[in-house]
């Protein structure tokens, strides 16, 4: 399964039903505006001409589309990243220009990290369960912070840390 494919399941199955109806309504109110008159006429010189608009009629529709569709993104990322989902799908609506969806692309939080003894999900900075205490990512061995892997020394205490930081740490102080 791709990387798209992983992120196009995140989008509800409701939005993407209402996204369809609202691109479909956008572009047949838009190319209503232009071609009934025309249609009514039987004109087929103007026929032609408006045929650019049948275009612009169906860019607007699924530019709709694509919003509504962004939207339902951002509301599912949101509650799957345990971040106030509700706050973050007013603001991607209500934020003009598509800057709230582009706002909550910037600032979201990591996908939690699931525990692997209990599944409780690990927020960001955690590096042992909140509910077992299990090592959820690799720490420290003097201060216990969240370190990554690859790093030679801990940004928090300046302890030297071994090469192959691995998440299992003793659990003792």
């Amino acid at each position: 399964m791709s990387r798209f494919d992983q992120e196009w399941a995140v989008v509800p199955q409701g939005a993407r039903w209402i996204a369809a109806f609202v691109g479909l309504v956008v572009a047949v109110s838009i190319g209503g505006i232009f071609f009934v008159p025309v249609i009514v006429e039987r004109d087929a010189k103007a026929l032609a001409i408006l045929s650019p608009f049948f275009l612009l009629a169906a860019v607007a529709g699924a530019a709709a589309a694509a919003f509504v569709l962004l939207v339902g993104y951002v509301y599912a990322d949101a509650r799957r990243r345990g971040m106030n989902y509700v706050l973050w799908t007013l603001l991607a609506i209500f934020i003009p220009n598509a800057i709230g969806i582009i706002l909550y692309f910037i600032l979201r939080d990591p996908v939690p990290v699931p525990c692997p003894a209990c599944g409780t999900p690990a927020q960001k900075g955690h590096a042992f369960c909140s509910c077992c205490g299990a090592a959820v990512r690799a720490a420290c061995p003097q201060c216990r912070q969240p370190v990554e892997a690859g790093w030679r020394v801990c940004p928090h205490c300046g302890t030297a840390l071994a090469t192959g930081v691995s998440p299992v740490v003793s659990r003792e102080a």
